[in-house]
């Protein structure tokens, strides 16, 4: 009986890769070393003859290579980072197959560590670098996000450090999902129910496998932006289990008790992208433009209020306004009408009349402030401005009271 043959091991590979490689791409570039290694792919250094610069040149493991999935997960990636051109975002230069059908991709090398490698050597950053890197990744994310792609694994081991430029580069859209934009509709990867990234920076709609959008890389970003200025996270959780209950139902730790030297409307920002209602988060673009002070707490909301909390039509939507004040005044209409019936067939006083207004007044009032404070920003996070608009409904409905009751 013929002995089966033993299972190739990662070394013999891992050579067989390199071989094909330098079969495949030797007329373009010259291989120098092998940069690292992990679960899904090898990555090289290499040298691009034409041109003289190093590139990275990364090849899908020969055993992943054989499932259709993960080639088609490792070409996305290199698609979705091809169509961006950003300064923090890892550049690709090209990417194919080889012969034996092994996908690879050519990208910019960076010479520097990981942020999670920097994070673990060196601790929280520098306030004024951890906010620069802050806002690189949310400038990079931001770019993605209107190409239509989802990063889904933003955290700290996929930002690399360029020391020759010192700026943070967002790199490995291995999980990307593309949205539906422009026509163009996601292909998904995944079975439903299985989770894809480290869990302690998945949001809460990743756990639970709802409809994903660019907003759940928001999640992420928040708690990475906890990690770069504390060297913690929001919340006090070592094991996934532990993690995954956080996000779905802990309270974030306050940023400025853990850093004091933080101003507020970072902190606010940083809350703000935890928030599990995915709709109640800033977008990149408007992360970006608050760290770069485009747009700071002077220029949103008067009395200090952060400028994603004024008030949008969107939002006043969403805590369905109109549709209470229009159910109120409908109910007061007809409350009106009924008591001035009343009154003209028993010859009542006409201060029932007044009284009527007021009370269906009363009650409109009552829907609008119900409103204003339906859902958890509403309860939260109203700002000033919003408290003024609401005194001065007040004043004037009062006012109007005072004059039916009295002024006659």
């Amino acid at each position: 009986m013929e002995t089966p043959a033993a299972p190739a091991s990662p070394d013999a590979e891992e050579r067989h890769s390199l071989a094909a490689l330098q079969e495949a791409l030797g007329a373009d570039f010259e291989f120098k070393q092998r940069l690292g290694r992990g679960a899904v792919a090898t990555v090289y250094l290499a040298r691009e003859k034409a041109l003289g610069r190093l590139v990275a040149v990364k090849v899908l493991l020969p055993g992943r290579a054989r499932d259709e999935t993960a080639r088609r997960r490792f070409e996305r990636e290199a698609k979705a980072a091809a169509s961006l051109s950003h300064p923090n975002v890892v550049q690709v230069f090209r990417f194919g197959r080889l012969p034996d059908e092994t996908p690879y991709l050519v990208m910019r090398f960076v010479k520097g560590r990981t942020l999670e490698e920097r994070l673990a050597a060196e601790g929280p950053l520098p306030v004024d670098l951890a906010r620069e890197v802050l806002l690189g990744i949310a400038s990079a994310l931001a770019a993605a996000h209107a190409q239509g792609i989802v990063h889904r694994d933003v955290r700290p081991a996929n930002v690399l450090w360029d020391e020759e430029r010192n700026q943070a580069l967002l790199a490995d859209f291995g999980i990307a999902a593309l949205l539906a934009t422009r026509g163009e509709e996601g292909t998904r990867l995944t079975k439903t129910g299985q989770m894809l990234g480290d869990p302690r920076y998945l949001s809460p709609e990743q756990l639970l496998d709802q409809d994903l959008t660019e907003l759940a890389d928001i999640y992420a970003l928040g708690v990475l932006g906890y990690e770069i200025f504390t060297g913690q996270g929001p919340y006090e959780a070592k094991t996934n289990t532990q993690w995954i209950t956080a996000h779905l139902s802990g309270t974030p730790r306050d940023l400025r008790q853990m850093r004091p030297d933080i101003d507020a409307t970072l902190a606010d920002l940083l809350k703000r992208c935890l928030n599990r209602e995915p709709n109640h988060r800033p977008s990149a673009a408007k992360i970006a433009s608050i760290l770069q002070g485009r747009q700071g707490a002077e220029a949103g909301v008067a009395g200090g209020g952060s400028v994603e909390d004024a008030l949008t039509w969107s939002e006043i939507s969403r805590r369905r306004i109109p549709q209470l004040m229009g159910a109120a005044l409908a109910a007061g209409a007809g409350f009106v009408g009924l008591v001035t019936g009343v009154v003209d067939v028993y010859d009542a006083s006409q201060m029932w009349v007044s009284l009527s207004f007021t009370l269906a007044g009363c009650g409109v009032a009552a829907a609008t402030v119900a409103a204003w404070f339906h859902g958890e920003r509403g309860r939260q996070q109203s700002n000033v401005l919003e408290w003024i608009l609401l005194s001065i409904i007040g004043v004037v409905w009062l006012t109007l009271s005072s004059w039916l009751l009295f002024g006659s």
